[in-house]
């Protein structure tokens, strides 16, 4: 009775760390969104589209990660083209000056 107490207890753990694991891509994008909506003063339309753009980028983020585990110099070509992507992107949503001042804010 007692391992089945703590078979269900260790089932239990990880069925949790699977829910917050499928989540995370979700809350990264939210507090990047609204971070960045509150140091640019974006509109509604602009936090969305930034909002779109970060989950996007981190649910491809971790999908390279995981397809290119074994192959770093790959993996790190197809990060970086991702990263291109999400910035003309982010510059087609908000515009240069914005990023601009996204940039000086993250390096203070």
């Amino acid at each position: 009775m007692r391992k089945l107490k703590l078979l269900l207890a260790c089932m239990t753990f990880f069925i949790a760390l699977g829910v917050n694991a499928q989540v995370k891509p979700e809350k990264k994008a939210k507090k990047i969104a609204n971070e960045m909506t509150e140091v640019l003063t974006l509109d509604k339309q602009e936090s969305k589209a930034i909002y779109k753009i970060q989950l996007e980028r981190f649910k491809e983020g971790e999908a390279i990660k995981k397809e290119y585990a074994n192959q770093p110099e790959v993996k790190k070509q197809k990060l970086k083209k991702l990263g291109n992507k999400v910035y003309n992107q982010l510059k087609e949503a908000i515009g240069i000056e914005q990023l601009k001042k996204w940039k000086a804010h993250k390096n203070n």
